[in-house]
């Protein structure tokens, strides 16, 4: 018997059984075939108007279905005239086809003559794209 011949009668048992069986042969689509993409995302606010620039960095892997965090989270903080007293949180929420990202921080000018309490947020898909950006301060 011939290999050809013998592939072919053997598709032909397994779908004639499929068939009787009343059952279905399932074939995988594209979509569920998304491939896993990791990075680390380097998260900042904007520098324009404002002299508390919050900045962290988040590793995070995706699949354009879901979005998770893989490692630790870095905060930061530039500051022009201001200094920051410490964090009180950093880490990431949410779960599923998005991600928020954030640090709480408590800042004062450097003559102590205001402070300022941040909550700085960035929201993240399930494609690994920041879609937006709270400063909160």
């Amino acid at each position: 018997m011939h290999i050809k011949g013998a592939v072919t009668r053997l598709f032909a048992v397994v779908a004639l059984t499929v068939a009787m069986a009343g059952g279905t042969i399932a074939v995988a689509s594209p979509a569920m075939a998304a491939t896993t993409s990791c990075k680390t995302l380097n998260l900042s606010g904007s520098w324009t108007g404002f002299a508390i620039n919050p900045r962290m960095t988040v590793p995070i892997c995706y699949n354009g279905t879901s979005v998770w965090r893989n490692g630790n989270v870095t905060p930061g903080v530039n500051t022009v005239g201001w200094y920051v007293n410490g964090f009180d949180w950093v880490g990431t929420y949410g779960s599923g086809n998005w991600l928020g990202a954030g640090e709480n921080f408590a800042a004062s000018t450097w003559a102590n003559t205001f402070s300022l309490y941040c909550t700085p947020r960035w929201g993240i898909n399930a494609w690994g794209n920041v879609t937006s950006y709270n400063r909160n301060c």
